[in-house]
C-alpha cells in the first residue's frame, strides 16, 4: 500500500515538474513582423551566439553596451523592436541574454561573460523587463555599470547607496506589473532615479509579444507605444556616456543637444 503511494507521489511531482519545466521552455516570442522590420534595417546588424542576440551599427563599433534581460518567459527577439533605438539613434550595442528557463533569476550574472568578450565598449547599461529588470537590478548592486534600466519592473535590492543612474518605465495600461510592489520599493533606488510613465502602454508592449494573461488592451500600436518608449530611453542613454566621459576627462570634447550626443575622434589629454 504504502509503495503504492510512494509511486504516485513520485509520478505527480515528475509530471508538475516536467509541466512547469515545458512552461518555461515554451517562451512568448516577439511577432514575425517585428522581428524582420529590424533585420531588414540597414543600419542595424542582427546575429545571434552563445544564447545572445546582438543588435549593433551597422556602419561600425560602438563605445556603448546595454544588456538586458528579457522578462519571464519572454524570447529575446520580442525586444528586438523596442531596443532598436539604441542602436540607430543612440549607436548602441544591444545584447539580450537567452536566459535557462527563460527566467532571468536564474542566471543573473549573464552579463559578466558578454562584458568580458567585449572590451572596446566604454560605457556599460545592464537593464531588462519585468522579472528580468528584478535580475538586472540584482546584478547592479554587485557589479560596477554605468546606469540601470527597468521597464515594467523595480529592485528586490535595496542599492539606494549605489552611485548609478537608474532610468525607471513603466506604462499606464499595465495590469500585470504589481503596483504596490513597484511604488513599495521606490525607496530602494538610488538619488540618480528618473521614472517615467508612458501613456497607454500595456506590459506587453516593452516587448513585440502577445498573449501575456492579465494584461489589459492598449489603443496604441506596437510601433506607437516602442516609439514613446524610444523618446525617453535615448536621451537618457546618451547622457549616461556623458556623464562616463565627464568622468574621464573628456568633458571638452562632448557635446549634448538634449537629444543626441556628439563628440570627436580625439584623445583624453
Amino acid at each position: 500500500m504504502w509503495k503504492r503511494i510512494a509511486v504516485i507521489l513520485v509520478l505527480v511531482v515528475a509530471l508538475v515538474g516536467g509541466g512547469v519545466v515545458l512552461y518555461f521552455s515554451t517562451p512568448y516570442e516577439g511577432s514575425e513582423a517585428s522581428i524582420q522590420s529590424v533585420q531588414d534595417d540597414p543600419r542595424v546588424d542582427v546575429e545571434t551566439a552563445d544564447g545572445v542576440s546582438v543588435l549593433s551599427p551597422a556602419d561600425g563599433d560602438s563605445e556603448i553596451g546595454v544588456v538586458f534581460y528579457p522578462g519571464a518567459r519572454v524570447a529575446p527577439n520580442a525586444y528586438y523592436r523596442s531596443l532598436a533605438p539604441l542602436v540607430t539613434e543612440a549607436n548602441a550595442t544591444v545584447y539580450i541574454a537567452e536566459m535557462p528557463l527563460n527566467v532571468a533569476l536564474l542566471d543573473a550574472d549573464a552579463a559578466d561573460d558578454i562584458r568580458a568578450d567585449e572590451a572596446q565598449i566604454e560605457t556599460w547599461i545592464v537593464g531588462g523587463h519585468s522579472l528580468g529588470g528584478v535580475a538586472a537590478c540584482s546584478y547592479a548592486a554587485e557589479t560596477d555599470v554605468d546606469g540601470l534600466l527597468m521597464f515594467a519592473s523595480y529592485c528586490n535590492d535595496d542599492i539606494s547607496d549605489r552611485d548609478i543612474a537608474v532610468l525607471s518605465v513603466t506604462g499606464s495600461a499595465d495590469t500585470v506589473l504589481d503596483w504596490e510592489d513597484y511604488r513599495a520599493s521606490n525607496a530602494d533606488l538610488p538619488p540618480a532615479t528618473t521614472s517615467e510613465r508612458l501613456p497607454d502602454v500595456n506590459h506587453t508592449q516593452f516587448g513585440s509579444y502577445r498573449g501575456q494573461r492579465g494584461d489589459s488592451m492598449s489603443p496604441l500600436s506596437y510601433d506607437e507605444a516602442h516609439d514613446r518608449l524610444a523618446e525617453v530611453l535615448v536621451p537618457w542613454i546618451e547622457a549616461r556616456v556623458i556623464e562616463t566621459r565627464f568622468c574621464r576627462g573628456w568633458s571638452k570634447h562632448s557635446t549634448y543637444d538634449g537629444r543626441h550626443l556628439y563628440h570627436p575622434p580625439v584623445s583624453p589629454e
